[in-house]
């Protein structure tokens, strides 16, 4: 988790970027069109205060503005260097920022890693004077950053050239500068303004994760959205998601490039890392991330944010003029984790007495079209009536709200501003534009249809939601109950190695992980047996840290009912294994008590972007075909296991299905956290392991077989 230190110190290390008093172009240029020139045409003619200084040796002045021959020149080390020169030159740029003491950079520049491996080694060698310098840099091939709180446009492109883009409480930051803008741009023509918007670029130093931990903290900024294409560092992305929790604001996440086609994609136009989707979406459960898919998400969720109000629980009401837009909200509430409850027989009562004989008091509400009665809202009396409701959390109302009736328009504002309990009009694009520039002056969300608001609030559910949860939870979760708490010594050995089966399963035995009884014994030793070391039937398995995969080695034998099919097995899987891997170190034939129950699959990995993850899954075909797996970062405690348990379909056959009994859901969640533990504690040398398969019953959990693959 950020800590509050933490996030206040990167705020604190952004406030000169974002917030310059002074800013020198390098590359200036009297060519309105050229990178060069736009930022010059921005910073003087749209407003910005602070001071501008042009670099061109070419040049006295650009538009009455005095030109200086290089940065050593200026009379003072400005707070910002827009860097607009050829690739090739950058990094003497960056260089002489340093020496004058110039803190940040935007290189607007391209011609990096983005073109191959000449630019790659431009950017190599970019990223090692940055390093020397001291310089904070963000891109290269950028376009820039717009901060509308002080009217400084610096960078260049079609979105920078707009001096009346609406100011409002979101904050952007970008992967893809050209569709970034284009999005900002959407948004904004929809009535949702911003503060900040940054272009990123190629991330040499500055990166999204940067920029959305020092938004975060920013008393202006409500909501944060973000176009992804790559993170580096998944752990640290999780964090954010966290304080995104702490602090009550969402992050709207677009993430891309997440197909193999997209993947390719991706890796052609920014080069940027990419890490399995599955394990984004996981960070993003953790966290106060909410994927959106277009821009008219932002636009309807950041309206709901702005109010400032989460629901106490996932129940939805709906007052309505049109019973066929309840049925649609119903449909996309049930969807979506929301519930749309009976309402209390008071509350019915009260509603029948304002109501026409032919309307419907029950959730959703029709009000049948009438819109007054004795001269007031029928539509308004209904909301006052469901928003006292002790079973409603939230409500989305279809009004003809118009500043034509504006007592009646006041009243409705009144009422959504009295309540906790978050409430969303839908009235329309053909309604009263007016209107809608009113509730946006106050805050008050509006919604052009109705399922667009049910999107909205699915959206403040799911942020609420988790910020419950994480709120009530021990944010250092416990350990299980091991018999001990510290982390368990392990004899591991030294370098790149995959552990045979008996020496996992002692591993996962240090952690109160429960396998099957087994003995390890040499083929002799099998050989000379007088009576099995466990009851048949039994499995026989060779154990060679040289052969992992032991079936396709011929190296298993299962339902051995007898002793000499014992011994004959064990000649069996020794002489196969040596055959498929001559030369395989032996160290000993496996005989195993034979499991059963349902096979589930269990695994870990030491992900290089996200760090220790486990996985679980039903085994067999469930896992390889039909991928009803979940992902959690490790560690974590007992009550995320149980959740974890219950994510995946196959949760129903756990549970007891069509009267036959429940398996030990609860022993899986503590074997599920034991993992997470034993991954956590061992990252340094675990890079994988599987525990496949592990076997329910109703009463037991016992681990048939494991895999274990040692970092160098």
């Amino acid at each position: 988790m950020t800590s509050n230190t933490h996030a206040a110190a990167k705020a604190a290390d952004l406030n000169r970027l974002m917030g310059a008093r002074s800013v020198a172009i390098v590359g200036a240029s009297d060519n309105k069109a050229s990178i060069g020139g736009q930022p010059v045409t921005f910073l003087t003619e749209f407003g910005y205060e602070g001071k501008v200084y042009p670099i061109n040796p070419r040049l006295k002045e650009i538009r009455g503005v005095a030109c200086y021959a290089s940065i050593m020149d200026l009379p003072e080390a400005p707070d910002v260097a827009i860097v607009a020169v050829n690739s090739k030159l950058v990094a003497g740029v960056i260089e002489q920022c340093g020496k004058k003491g110039i803190p940040f950079a935007i290189i607007l520049s391209s011609g990096f890693k983005e073109i191959g491996a000449e630019g790659l080694r431009l950017e190599l060698e970019l990223k090692e004077v940055v390093a020397q310098s001291g310089v904070r840099v963000v891109g290269p091939n950028c376009l820039g950053i717009i901060n509308l709180t002080n009217r400084m446009h610096a960078g260049f492109g079609s979105g920078f050239q707009y001096n009346d883009i609406t100011r409002g409480p979101v904050a952007m930051i970008t992967q893809s500068g050209g569709f970034g803008l284009t999005m900002v741009t959407a948004i904004e023509r929809a009535g949702m303004g911003f503060n900040y918007i940054v272009s990123i670029g190629n991330s040499l130093d500055l990166n999204t994760l940067d920029f959305l931990e020092y938004y975060l903290e920013r008393p202006e900024v409500k909501v944060v959205t973000t176009f992804i294409e790559g993170i580096a560092d998944g752990e640290r992305l999780t964090r954010i998601g966290q304080r995104a929790l702490e602090v009550g604001k969402p992050i709207l996440v677009w993430k891309v490039g997440n197909t193999s086609t997209g993947l390719k994609a991706a890796a052609s136009h920014t080069a940027s890392l990419a890490a399995s989707y599955d394990l984004y979406k996981t960070a993003f459960r953790a966290g106060g991330f909410i994927e959106i898919a277009d821009a008219n998400d932002v636009v309807d969720i950041a309206r709901v944010f702005r109010m400032g109000k989460l629901p106490a629980g996932n129940r939805l009401a709906m007052v309505t003029g049109s019973g066929g837009a309840g049925v649609l909200v119903a449909d996309r509430a049930d969807a979506t984790g929301i519930t749309m409850p009976d309402l209390e027989p008071d509350t019915l009562s009260k509603l029948k007495a304002i109501l026409p004989g032919f309307a419907s008091a029950a959730n959703p509400v029709d009000i049948s079209g009438q819109t007054s009665k004795d001269g007031t809202s029928v539509s308004n009396n209904a909301l006052r009536l469901v928003l006292a409701d002790p079973n409603i959390d939230m409500v989305i109302i279809r009004s003809k709200q118009s500043t034509n009736t504006q007592a009646q328009m006041q009243e409705y504002m009144d009422i959504v501003r009295a309540t906790p309990k978050p409430v969303m009009i839908a009235f329309g694009p053909d309604r009263d534009d007016e209107a809608k520039g009113v509730f946006d002056q106050n805050e008050i969300p509006w919604h052009v249809t109705p399922p667009r608001a049910a999107r909205a609030a699915a959206a403040l559910n799911e942020f609420a939601t988790r910020r419950r949860k994480y709120l009530a939870a021990n944010k250092n979760e416990a350990r299980p109950d091991l018999g001990q708490s510290a982390k368990q010594e392990l004899k591991l050995p030294a370098g790149e190695a995959t552990l045979s089966e008996y020496a996992a399963k002692a591993v996962l035995k240090a952690y109160g992980i429960p396998v099957v009884g087994e003995a390890n014994l040499s083929l002799e030793d099998i050989l000379a047996l007088k009576e099995a070391p466990f009851p048949f039937p039994l499995a026989v398995k060779i154990n060679s840290a040289d052969i992992p995969h032991k079936t396709e080695a011929g190296g298993v034998k299962l339902g051995i009912a007898s002793l000499e099919e014992l011994k004959a097995a064990a000649q069996t899987v020794t002489k196969n294994a040596l055959a498929y891997k001559p030369g395989a170190k032996l160290e000993g034939v496996l005989v195993q008590q034979m499991a059963s129950g349902l096979e589930v699959i269990v695994g870990g990995l030491n992900d290089a972007c996200f760090g220790p993850t486990v996985l679980f899954g039903l085994g067999g075909i469930f896992a390889e075909v039909l991928k009803d797996v979940t992902y959690r970062f490790a560690p974590f405690g007992i009550e995320a296991a149980r959740e974890m348990v219950q994510e995946i379909k196959g949760a129903v056959v756990m549970n007891g299905y069509r009267g036959k009994e429940a398996l030990d859901v609860e022993g899986l969640a503590q074997v599920l956290s034991r993992v997470s533990w034993l991954l956590h504690d061992h990252r340094e040398r675990i890079a994988e392991m599987d525990i496949n398969p592990l076997f329910m019953t109703s009463k037991t959990i016992t681990a048939a077989d494991a895999l274990i693959t040692l970092k160098p």
